[in-house]
């Protein structure tokens, strides 16, 4: 059975978002900027939720080169409540939401043991409880539509040891499983859910969450270097259009081949995990 209904998958990417509502969290800066700009470049209407107040402006500015359907909030999605408000400011403002993109997260970097109750449970908000709240007041009506797709951004951080946040890691295995499990509900009403997971990406927030003093640290992480926001925002977009009509529960590294430390032999792994101990105290 079709998992989206029979709108043509048309090869010209300029218009393949043509009367769509996209909501892209996380969406002022690095993956969710890039992937807020190529949405609407190629035809959808694209709001954006962020708590960075500074960031915010300057990203609205930034997609109003390529589109007039913009709608920029600033906002703590860290709660439900919060939440609701996005989605009745989105809905509201575009109509209703066609395309979402969890990608907002927060990462802190430090020793499980030096974790507090609140570091954990503000990764978790944020990072898990997030995607799960839009999902939840999302998803009924694209079921209804039998329309839409949900492409949450997880990291590699969920699938194998990287540096010390375990909060994080523990949040973006978490969200893996969450995809896979909605995925298979959804499927059948016509909405397609996946997941990505990123390894090392060359923005700020990154470098600064590594304490990297520049992006020629954390080699051990990267065989084909440091990833670009692009990279992500490309597949993200893949998995939101109709071209990735038969893909579900699937959750997509796109790292560089940092995936590839799993096959490392326990001296390797070992080094590079003090790299990663050494670059975060």
């Amino acid at each position: 059975m079709n998992s989206t209904p029979d709108r043509a998958v048309t090869a010209d990417r300029n218009h393949r978002f043509d009367g769509q509502v996209a909501l892209v969290t996380g969406g002022a800066t690095g993956i969710g900027l890039a992937t807020a700009r190529q949405l609407a470049s190629e035809g959808a209407a694209v709001a954006i939720v962020d708590f960075n107040a500074d960031a915010i402006g300057p990203a609205e500015a930034s997609l109003r080169e390529v589109s007039d359907r913009v709608l920029a909030i600033h906002a703590d999605i860290g709660s439900a409540a919060a939440v609701d408000d996005v989605v009745e400011k989105v809905t509201t403002g575009l109509g209703s939401v066609s395309i979402l993109v969890n990608n907002a997260a927060i990462s802190i970097v430090k020793m499980y043991v030096d974790h507090t109750d609140e570091d954990f449970n503000r990764q978790l908000n944020v990072n898990l409880m997030a995607p799960h709240w839009f999902t939840s007041r999302l998803l009924p009506a694209m079921m209804e539509r039998r329309d839409g797709a949900i492409v949450n951004i997880a990291s590699v951080a969920g699938l194998h040891y990287t540096y010390p946040h375990v909060g994080y890691a523990a949040s973006k295995g978490a969200l893996i499983a969450f995809t896979r499990d909605v995925a298979f509900e959804a499927a059948r009403f016509g909405v397609r859910v996946n997941c990505i997971a990123p390894g090392l990406i060359a923005v700020e927030k990154t470098k600064k969450a590594l304490k990297f003093d520049s992006l020629d640290q954390g080699t051990a992480f990267r065989p084909m270097g440091w990833g670009r926001p692009e990279d992500v925002a490309s597949v993200a977009c893949f998995l939101a259009s109709d071209e990735a009509r038969f893909v579900i529960g699937t959750t997509i590294p796109v790292s560089g081949g940092t995936t590839l430390l799993v096959s490392m032999t326990a001296n390797e792994a070992g080094a590079a995990i003090d790299e990663a101990v050494a670059a975060s105290a």
